[in-house]
Protein backbone atom coordinates (compact mmCIF):
# COMPACT_ATOMS: atom_id res chain seq x y z
CA UNK A 1 0.00 0.00 0.00
CA UNK A 2 1.32 3.42 -0.94
CA UNK A 3 0.60 5.99 1.73
CA UNK A 4 1.83 9.56 1.59
CA UNK A 5 2.81 11.70 4.54
CA UNK A 6 1.78 15.23 3.92
CA UNK A 7 2.06 18.83 5.01
CA UNK A 8 -0.08 20.47 2.35
CA UNK A 9 -3.53 22.00 2.61
CA UNK A 10 -6.38 21.24 0.23
CA UNK A 11 -7.58 24.16 -1.83
CA UNK A 12 -11.04 25.53 -1.16
CA UNK A 13 -12.09 24.24 -4.55
CA UNK A 14 -11.72 20.68 -3.30
CA UNK A 15 -14.03 21.09 -0.31
CA UNK A 16 -17.31 20.49 -2.10
CA UNK A 17 -15.89 17.33 -3.65
CA UNK A 18 -14.83 16.01 -0.27
CA UNK A 19 -17.98 17.01 1.60
CA UNK A 20 -20.78 15.85 -0.69
CA UNK A 21 -20.19 14.71 -4.29
CA UNK A 22 -23.91 14.26 -4.92
CA UNK A 23 -26.99 14.56 -2.73
CA UNK A 24 -28.46 11.21 -3.74
CA UNK A 25 -25.13 9.42 -3.38
CA UNK A 26 -24.71 11.03 0.04
CA UNK A 27 -27.92 9.53 1.41
CA UNK A 28 -27.33 6.08 -0.08
CA UNK A 29 -23.72 5.86 1.05
CA UNK A 30 -24.49 7.03 4.58
CA UNK A 31 -27.13 4.34 5.00
CA UNK A 32 -24.82 1.68 3.63
CA UNK A 33 -21.58 2.58 5.34
CA UNK A 34 -22.50 3.89 8.77
CA UNK A 35 -25.48 1.79 9.77
CA UNK A 36 -25.64 -1.85 10.92
CA UNK A 37 -27.09 -4.52 8.63
CA UNK A 38 -28.71 -7.81 9.61
CA UNK A 39 -27.10 -11.12 8.70
CA UNK A 40 -28.13 -12.19 5.23
CA UNK A 41 -29.90 -15.46 6.11
CA UNK A 42 -29.92 -15.25 9.90
CA UNK A 43 -27.15 -17.80 10.41
CA UNK A 44 -24.38 -17.15 12.90
CA UNK A 45 -20.72 -16.96 11.85
CA UNK A 46 -18.61 -19.71 13.40
CA UNK A 47 -15.20 -18.64 12.15
CA UNK A 48 -13.91 -15.21 11.25
CA UNK A 49 -10.45 -14.48 9.89
CA UNK A 50 -8.69 -11.32 8.77
CA UNK A 51 -7.16 -11.12 5.31
CA UNK A 52 -5.06 -8.58 3.43
CA UNK A 53 -3.79 -7.04 6.68
CA UNK A 54 -1.73 -3.86 6.18
CA UNK A 55 -0.17 -1.47 8.69
CA UNK A 56 1.29 1.90 7.75
CA UNK A 57 2.08 5.43 8.83
CA UNK A 58 -0.59 8.03 8.08
CA UNK A 59 1.18 11.10 9.50
CA UNK A 60 4.24 12.14 11.47
CA UNK A 61 4.82 15.52 13.05
CA UNK A 62 7.29 17.88 11.33
CA UNK A 63 9.52 17.52 14.39
CA UNK A 64 10.94 14.59 16.35
CA UNK A 65 9.92 13.30 18.80
CA UNK A 66 6.45 13.71 17.38
CA UNK A 67 3.50 14.68 19.54
CA UNK A 68 0.34 13.61 17.69
CA UNK A 69 -2.52 11.88 19.50
CA UNK A 70 -6.23 11.80 20.33
CA UNK A 71 -7.38 10.49 16.94
CA UNK A 72 -10.81 10.75 15.35
CA UNK A 73 -12.10 8.91 12.28
CA UNK A 74 -15.34 9.10 10.33
CA UNK A 75 -16.86 8.90 6.85
CA UNK A 76 -18.40 11.80 5.00
CA UNK A 77 -21.44 11.31 2.76
CA UNK A 78 -20.10 9.86 -0.47
CA UNK A 79 -17.44 7.82 1.33
CA UNK A 80 -14.59 10.30 1.88
CA UNK A 81 -12.50 9.04 4.80
CA UNK A 82 -11.62 11.61 7.47
CA UNK A 83 -9.01 11.55 10.24
CA UNK A 84 -8.34 14.22 12.86
CA UNK A 85 -5.84 14.46 15.71
CA UNK A 86 -4.05 16.85 18.07
CA UNK A 87 -0.52 17.98 17.36
CA UNK A 88 1.91 19.94 19.53
CA UNK A 89 5.22 21.38 18.36
CA UNK A 90 7.71 23.81 19.86
CA UNK A 91 10.57 23.89 22.33
CA UNK A 92 11.37 20.56 23.96
CA UNK A 93 12.38 22.27 27.21
CA UNK A 94 12.28 25.64 28.92
CA UNK A 95 8.66 26.51 28.16
CA UNK A 96 6.39 28.31 30.69
CA UNK A 97 3.81 26.61 32.89
CA UNK A 98 0.15 27.41 33.32
CA UNK A 99 -0.85 29.34 36.46
CA UNK A 100 -0.93 27.14 39.54
CA UNK A 101 -4.64 27.77 40.20
CA UNK A 102 -5.51 26.49 36.72
CA UNK A 103 -3.33 23.41 37.07
CA UNK A 104 -4.87 22.64 40.46
CA UNK A 105 -8.38 22.99 39.08
CA UNK A 106 -7.52 20.68 36.17
CA UNK A 107 -5.77 18.15 38.44
CA UNK A 108 -2.90 18.55 36.01
CA UNK A 109 -0.18 17.57 35.29
CA UNK A 110 -0.38 13.89 36.27
CA UNK A 111 2.01 12.82 39.02
CA UNK A 112 3.36 16.37 39.07
CA UNK A 113 5.29 15.78 35.83
CA UNK A 114 5.39 19.21 34.19
CA UNK A 115 6.39 17.68 30.86
CA UNK A 116 2.62 17.08 30.47
CA UNK A 117 1.87 20.82 30.74
CA UNK A 118 1.42 21.93 27.10
CA UNK A 119 1.47 25.64 27.90
CA UNK A 120 3.69 27.59 25.50
CA UNK A 121 3.54 25.09 22.62
CA UNK A 122 2.00 25.41 19.16
CA UNK A 123 -1.10 23.25 19.38
CA UNK A 124 -3.28 22.35 16.41
CA UNK A 125 -6.15 20.05 15.51
CA UNK A 126 -5.23 18.69 12.09
CA UNK A 127 -7.83 17.13 9.81
CA UNK A 128 -6.93 14.89 6.87
CA UNK A 129 -9.13 13.55 4.07
CA UNK A 130 -8.70 10.57 1.80
CA UNK A 131 -10.76 9.87 -1.31
CA UNK A 132 -9.09 6.52 -1.99
CA UNK A 133 -9.70 4.60 1.22
CA UNK A 134 -6.59 5.75 3.05
CA UNK A 135 -3.96 5.25 0.33
CA UNK A 136 -3.22 8.97 0.09
CA UNK A 137 -4.20 11.95 2.21
CA UNK A 138 -4.59 15.69 1.95
CA UNK A 139 -4.78 18.12 4.84
CA UNK A 140 -8.05 20.04 4.78
CA UNK A 141 -7.81 22.06 7.99
CA UNK A 142 -5.54 23.09 10.83
CA UNK A 143 -7.29 24.53 13.87
CA UNK A 144 -5.07 26.40 16.35
CA UNK A 145 -5.86 26.06 20.04
CA UNK A 146 -3.99 26.48 23.30
CA UNK A 147 -4.23 24.76 26.67
CA UNK A 148 -2.17 23.19 29.39
CA UNK A 149 -4.06 20.00 28.50
CA UNK A 150 -3.09 17.65 25.66
CA UNK A 151 -6.44 17.46 23.86
CA UNK A 152 -10.07 18.53 23.86
CA UNK A 153 -11.90 16.76 21.03
CA UNK A 154 -11.34 14.49 17.96
CA UNK A 155 -12.79 11.25 19.32
CA UNK A 156 -16.45 12.32 18.87
CA UNK A 157 -17.00 13.30 15.24
CA UNK A 158 -19.52 12.30 12.59
CA UNK A 159 -20.50 13.36 9.08
CA UNK A 160 -24.19 14.30 8.77
CA UNK A 161 -26.22 13.58 5.60
CA UNK A 162 -26.02 17.23 4.44
CA UNK A 163 -22.20 17.27 4.64
CA UNK A 164 -22.00 19.02 8.02
CA UNK A 165 -19.45 17.68 10.49
CA UNK A 166 -20.71 17.41 14.07
CA UNK A 167 -18.21 17.06 16.88
CA UNK A 168 -18.23 16.75 20.64
CA UNK A 169 -15.65 18.79 22.54
CA UNK A 170 -14.59 19.06 26.16
CA UNK A 171 -14.57 22.71 27.15
CA UNK A 172 -13.22 21.84 30.60
CA UNK A 173 -9.91 21.13 28.84
CA UNK A 174 -9.83 24.70 27.48
CA UNK A 175 -9.28 26.77 30.65
CA UNK A 176 -7.77 29.71 28.70
CA UNK A 177 -10.95 30.24 26.63
CA UNK A 178 -14.36 31.77 27.31
CA UNK A 179 -16.26 28.58 26.50
CA UNK A 180 -18.52 26.40 28.65
CA UNK A 181 -16.30 24.46 31.02
CA UNK A 182 -18.05 21.19 30.19
CA UNK A 183 -18.76 19.01 27.19
CA UNK A 184 -20.55 20.54 24.20
CA UNK A 185 -21.18 19.97 20.49
CA UNK A 186 -20.22 22.12 17.50
CA UNK A 187 -20.95 22.06 13.77
CA UNK A 188 -18.79 22.76 10.73
CA UNK A 189 -20.11 23.30 7.21
CA UNK A 190 -16.67 23.84 5.63
CA UNK A 191 -14.93 20.57 6.45
CA UNK A 192 -13.61 21.49 9.90
CA UNK A 193 -12.14 24.87 8.95
CA UNK A 194 -14.56 26.82 11.15
CA UNK A 195 -16.95 25.79 13.91
CA UNK A 196 -20.25 27.04 15.32
CA UNK A 197 -20.65 28.33 18.84
CA UNK A 198 -20.64 25.65 21.57
CA UNK A 199 -23.96 23.96 22.32
CA UNK A 200 -24.18 22.45 25.80
CA UNK A 201 -26.33 19.31 26.00
CA UNK A 202 -26.67 18.91 29.81
CA UNK A 203 -27.12 21.42 32.64
CA UNK A 204 -23.62 22.87 33.07
CA UNK A 205 -24.44 24.32 36.49
CA UNK A 206 -25.05 20.85 37.91
CA UNK A 207 -23.02 18.49 35.74
CA UNK A 208 -19.83 18.22 33.75
CA UNK A 209 -19.87 16.02 30.63
CA UNK A 210 -17.30 14.17 28.54
CA UNK A 211 -18.50 13.38 24.97
CA UNK A 212 -16.40 10.57 23.46
CA UNK A 213 -18.27 9.00 20.52
CA UNK A 214 -20.91 9.99 17.96
CA UNK A 215 -22.64 7.21 16.02
CA UNK A 216 -25.79 6.74 13.93
CA UNK A 217 -28.35 4.11 14.77
CA UNK A 218 -29.87 2.17 11.88
CA UNK A 219 -33.11 4.18 12.23
CA UNK A 220 -31.20 7.43 11.60
CA UNK A 221 -31.06 8.69 15.16
CA UNK A 222 -27.76 9.96 16.47
CA UNK A 223 -26.14 8.67 19.67
CA UNK A 224 -23.42 10.34 21.68
CA UNK A 225 -21.58 8.28 24.29
CA UNK A 226 -19.30 9.36 27.10
CA UNK A 227 -19.91 10.19 30.72
CA UNK A 228 -21.01 12.81 33.19
CA UNK A 229 -20.29 13.71 36.79
CA UNK A 230 -21.31 16.23 39.45
CA UNK A 231 -20.14 19.80 38.94
CA UNK A 232 -17.34 20.96 41.22
CA UNK A 233 -16.16 24.48 40.46
CA UNK A 234 -12.80 23.87 42.12
CA UNK A 235 -11.78 20.64 40.41
CA UNK A 236 -12.79 18.30 37.63
CA UNK A 237 -14.29 14.85 38.26
CA UNK A 238 -11.99 11.99 37.57
CA UNK A 239 -12.17 8.21 37.51
CA UNK A 240 -14.68 6.87 40.02
CA UNK A 241 -17.02 9.86 40.03
CA UNK A 242 -18.26 9.56 36.45
CA UNK A 243 -21.31 7.76 35.11
CA UNK A 244 -20.93 6.16 31.65
CA UNK A 245 -23.91 7.19 29.56
CA UNK A 246 -25.43 7.83 26.16
CA UNK A 247 -27.57 10.64 24.77
CA UNK A 248 -29.94 10.40 21.77
CA UNK A 249 -30.74 13.06 19.18
CA UNK A 250 -33.60 12.84 16.68
CA UNK A 251 -32.71 16.08 14.89
CA UNK A 252 -29.08 15.62 13.79
CA UNK A 253 -27.61 16.85 17.05
CA UNK A 254 -29.67 20.00 17.57
CA UNK A 255 -31.22 18.68 20.78
CA UNK A 256 -30.40 15.74 23.03
CA UNK A 257 -32.21 13.40 25.39
CA UNK A 258 -31.53 13.06 29.07
CA UNK A 259 -28.58 10.74 29.77
CA UNK A 260 -29.19 7.00 29.60
CA UNK A 261 -26.92 5.07 31.96
CA UNK A 262 -25.04 2.27 30.18
CA UNK A 263 -23.34 0.65 33.18
CA UNK A 264 -24.65 0.43 36.76
CA UNK A 265 -23.01 2.88 39.13
CA UNK A 266 -23.66 0.81 42.24
CA UNK A 267 -21.31 -2.06 41.46
CA UNK A 268 -18.90 -2.40 44.36
CA UNK A 269 -15.18 -2.53 43.74
CA UNK A 270 -15.19 -1.00 40.26
CA UNK A 271 -14.09 2.52 39.37
CA UNK A 272 -16.06 3.79 36.39
CA UNK A 273 -14.81 6.03 33.61
CA UNK A 274 -16.46 7.95 30.76
CA UNK A 275 -14.81 5.69 28.17
CA UNK A 276 -17.40 3.43 26.58
CA UNK A 277 -18.55 2.49 23.09
CA UNK A 278 -21.20 0.29 21.48
CA UNK A 279 -22.17 -1.72 18.44
CA UNK A 280 -25.80 -1.89 17.37
CA UNK A 281 -26.88 -5.50 16.91
CA UNK A 282 -29.21 -6.61 14.10
CA UNK A 283 -32.16 -6.85 16.53
CA UNK A 284 -31.70 -3.24 17.67
CA UNK A 285 -30.02 -3.96 20.99
CA UNK A 286 -26.83 -2.12 21.86
CA UNK A 287 -23.75 -4.04 22.99
CA UNK A 288 -21.67 -1.70 25.15
CA UNK A 289 -18.10 -2.25 26.26
CA UNK A 290 -16.76 0.07 28.98
CA UNK A 291 -13.34 0.84 30.36
CA UNK A 292 -13.11 0.33 34.11
CA UNK A 293 -10.03 1.54 35.96
CA UNK A 294 -7.44 -1.18 36.57
CA UNK A 295 -9.81 -4.00 35.64
CA UNK A 296 -10.87 -6.11 32.71
CA UNK A 297 -13.57 -4.55 30.57
CA UNK A 298 -17.20 -4.50 31.58
CA UNK A 299 -19.94 -5.02 29.03
CA UNK A 300 -23.65 -4.36 29.03
CA UNK A 301 -26.74 -4.77 26.87
CA UNK A 302 -29.33 -2.04 26.31
CA UNK A 303 -32.56 -2.91 24.56
CA UNK A 304 -35.00 -0.56 22.80
CA UNK A 305 -37.90 0.68 24.90
CA UNK A 306 -40.13 3.07 22.98
CA UNK A 307 -37.98 5.96 21.82
CA UNK A 308 -35.25 5.25 24.37
CA UNK A 309 -33.16 2.30 25.63
CA UNK A 310 -33.14 0.32 28.85
CA UNK A 311 -30.14 -1.27 30.53
CA UNK A 312 -31.00 -4.99 30.89
CA UNK A 313 -27.70 -6.68 31.76
CA UNK A 314 -24.14 -5.88 32.79
CA UNK A 315 -21.21 -8.12 33.64
CA UNK A 316 -17.47 -8.23 33.75
CA UNK A 317 -16.05 -9.11 30.36
CA UNK A 318 -13.24 -11.45 29.37
CA UNK A 319 -11.73 -8.59 27.34
CA UNK A 320 -8.55 -7.40 29.07
CA UNK A 321 -7.81 -3.95 30.42
CA UNK A 322 -6.82 -1.33 27.84
CA UNK A 323 -7.54 2.28 26.87
CA UNK A 324 -10.74 3.60 25.33
CA UNK A 325 -12.84 0.75 23.84
CA UNK A 326 -13.56 0.94 20.12
CA UNK A 327 -16.57 -0.99 18.81
CA UNK A 328 -17.59 -1.60 15.20
CA UNK A 329 -20.47 -3.55 13.75
CA UNK A 330 -19.21 -5.14 10.52
CA UNK A 331 -21.47 -5.93 7.58
CA UNK A 332 -20.21 -9.52 7.74
CA UNK A 333 -22.44 -9.95 10.81
CA UNK A 334 -20.04 -9.64 13.73
CA UNK A 335 -19.21 -6.96 16.28
CA UNK A 336 -15.54 -6.04 16.61
CA UNK A 337 -13.76 -4.77 19.70
CA UNK A 338 -10.50 -3.04 18.81
CA UNK A 339 -7.83 -2.27 21.42
CA UNK A 340 -4.10 -2.32 22.07
CA UNK A 341 -4.52 -5.81 23.52
CA UNK A 342 -6.01 -7.27 20.34
CA UNK A 343 -8.94 -7.22 17.95
CA UNK A 344 -11.77 -9.55 18.97
CA UNK A 345 -15.09 -10.49 17.39
CA UNK A 346 -18.39 -11.75 18.71
CA UNK A 347 -21.43 -13.14 16.92
CA UNK A 348 -23.49 -13.78 20.06
CA UNK A 349 -23.86 -10.33 21.60
CA UNK A 350 -20.68 -10.59 23.63
CA UNK A 351 -21.35 -13.95 25.27
CA UNK A 352 -18.12 -15.17 23.69
CA UNK A 353 -15.21 -13.25 22.22
CA UNK A 354 -12.68 -14.58 19.72
CA UNK A 355 -9.25 -13.15 18.93
CA UNK A 356 -8.94 -12.22 15.26
CA UNK A 357 -5.27 -13.13 15.45
CA UNK A 358 -3.68 -10.05 13.88
CA UNK A 359 -2.44 -8.28 17.01
CA UNK A 360 -3.75 -5.10 18.53
CA UNK A 361 -4.02 -1.49 17.52
CA UNK A 362 -2.00 1.37 18.91
CA UNK A 363 -3.42 3.77 21.52
CA UNK A 364 -7.04 5.00 21.47
CA UNK A 365 -8.16 3.48 18.14
CA UNK A 366 -11.02 4.62 15.91
CA UNK A 367 -12.43 2.59 13.03
CA UNK A 368 -14.90 2.52 10.13
CA UNK A 369 -15.87 0.02 7.47
CA UNK A 370 -15.23 1.46 4.03
CA UNK A 371 -17.74 1.18 1.16
CA UNK A 372 -15.78 -1.70 -0.39
CA UNK A 373 -15.87 -3.70 2.86
CA UNK A 374 -12.34 -3.08 4.11
CA UNK A 375 -11.99 -2.19 7.81
CA UNK A 376 -9.92 0.95 8.39
CA UNK A 377 -8.54 1.63 11.86
CA UNK A 378 -6.43 4.57 12.97
CA UNK A 379 -4.65 5.15 16.29
CA UNK A 380 -1.48 6.81 17.57
CA UNK A 381 1.80 5.11 18.29
CA UNK A 382 2.65 5.91 21.89
CA UNK A 383 0.37 6.42 24.86
CA UNK A 384 -0.71 9.20 27.18
CA UNK A 385 2.76 10.67 26.90
CA UNK A 386 4.61 13.75 28.18
CA UNK A 387 6.17 16.26 25.78
CA UNK A 388 9.84 17.01 25.38
CA UNK A 389 13.27 15.46 25.25
CA UNK A 390 13.20 11.71 25.71
CA UNK A 391 9.42 11.46 25.12
CA UNK A 392 8.12 8.67 22.87
CA UNK A 393 8.03 9.50 19.16
CA UNK A 394 4.28 9.56 18.55
CA UNK A 395 2.79 9.21 15.07
CA UNK A 396 -0.59 8.49 13.51
CA UNK A 397 -0.75 4.93 12.21
CA UNK A 398 -3.27 3.02 10.11
CA UNK A 399 -4.39 -0.59 9.99
CA UNK A 400 -6.61 -2.09 7.29
CA UNK A 401 -7.96 -5.59 6.77
CA UNK A 402 -10.88 -7.55 5.39
CA UNK A 403 -13.06 -10.08 7.17
CA UNK A 404 -13.64 -13.56 5.88
CA UNK A 405 -16.58 -15.32 7.52
CA UNK A 406 -17.55 -18.99 7.62
CA UNK A 407 -21.10 -19.82 8.69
Amino acid sequence: MSVSRLNVTASNGNLSRLICPAAVLAVVTLAWVNLPAALGDGTMPTKVTATDVQRFTVYHSPQTPGCTHGVGCWLMPGGTLMVSFHQATGPLSGRPHAPKEILNRQSWPPQGNFAYDMTGLIQQVITLASSDGGHTWEQVSSEPWHSCMNGFNCMAEVGLPDGTVLRGAQGQYLPFYDVPQTGYVQRSTDLCQTWSSPQVFMDADRFITFPKRLRFLKDGRLVMTGGYGPRDRNSRPWTGTLTPAMWISTDQGQTWSAPIVVLPTAEEGISLTEECDFAELPDGRLLFVSRVAKSTRWQSILEPEGDTFRLVSAAQSTLPYSGHPEMLWAREGVALHLATTGIDWTADAGQTWHDLGIGGTHYYPRSVQLPGGRIFCVSHRGGDDPYGEGAPDEEIVGLTFRLQVEE
